[in-house]
């Protein structure tokens, strides 16, 4: 399978889930490394645009294919899974716990979300710490331009 990640071309290479770790986010509290993915490219570019208006993105991102090997099995949670108000603005605790949680267990190198910004699609989480994660690679990394007509 292959996900994607855009980010400044400085940290596309860095699969360490530091900034996550320093910062949390959505799926994750600080103190938990986590690398956020997307299903596709164009997801994985609005997952950008929301945490950052285009108008202040300075043209210096890269996107990073990523190669998660088949036999590596991935925890899926579906929108029933998850508790009311999953997709609100700001991030939820309860999220932040249910990745934490499979942060700790290590049960499982990856962890398939719905996305909040299109919930019928789906971005994935990677445990960097998890034994597997050595096999998770990147396979491409190109600079990513975002257009400037959506700026409009």
């Amino acid at each position: 399978m292959e996900v994607y990640r855009i980010s400044k071309c400085a940290y596309i290479n860095d699969l360490s889930g530091t900034g996550a770790r320093l910062y949390g986010g959505r799926w994750n509290s600080p103190g938990h490394a986590v690398v956020y993915t997307a299903g596709s490219r164009a997801l994985s570019a609005l997952e950008v645009l929301v945490h950052i208006p285009l108008k202040n993105i300075v043209q210096d991102f890269c996107i990073a294919t990523i190669h998660i090997p088949d036999h590596i099995a991935i925890k899926a949670l579906t929108k029933d899974d998850l508790p009311s108000g999953w997709q609100s603005l700001t991030p939820s605790p309860q999220l932040q716990c249910i990745g934490d949680e499979w942060v700790d267990t290590a049960k499982y190198a990856a962890l398939r979300i719905p996305s909040v910004v299109i919930a019928d699609e789906f971005n994935y989480l990677i445990n960097p710490l998890h034994p597997e994660a050595a096999e998770i690679t990147i396979v491409d990394m190109q600079p990513f331009v975002f257009d400037q007509r959506l700026k409009k």
